[in-house]
């Protein structure tokens, strides 16, 4: 019952969508998942501040957010992902493992650069 309560909880906050891209030998790249719901949050675990909302580049230095999906949405290590904001942004990033919860998938993304959606 608890999992059911949280994954329903975290359902309401998926307000973005996310496509994600697995880097292969031959140096293209593999579908992981196109327009899936998602939800990006700091934690106190991720020290890093909010992507600006603005359609200019991000600093180099990465903006480290917590990416929460549902359970089978699993990503590996520097899978390039872009996330669209239900504002209109396009935020451009590499993943960490993730880590499966009976209710939810987290993954840490380093988001590198953002845009205007178009």
């Amino acid at each position: 019952m608890k999992d059911a309560v949280m994954a329903s909880a975290l359902a309401r906050t998926y307000f973005h969508t996310v496509d994600a891209f697995r880097p292969l030998l031959d140096g293209g790249e593999a579908v992981v998942c196109l327009g899936a719901p998602c939800a990006l949050s700091r934690s106190a675990h991720i020290s890093a501040p909010q992507p600006p909302q603005s359609d200019s580049a991000a600093p180099e230095a990465a903006y480290r957010l917590a990416l929460f999906t549902l359970p089978e949405l699993r990503f590996q290590l520097g899978d390039r992902v872009e996330v669209r904001t239900g504002g209109g942004q396009v935020w451009h990033g590499r993943t960490s493992e993730s880590f499966p919860y009976p209710s939810h998938c987290v993954t840490v993304v380093e988001l590198r650069e953002t845009e205007a959606s178009t």
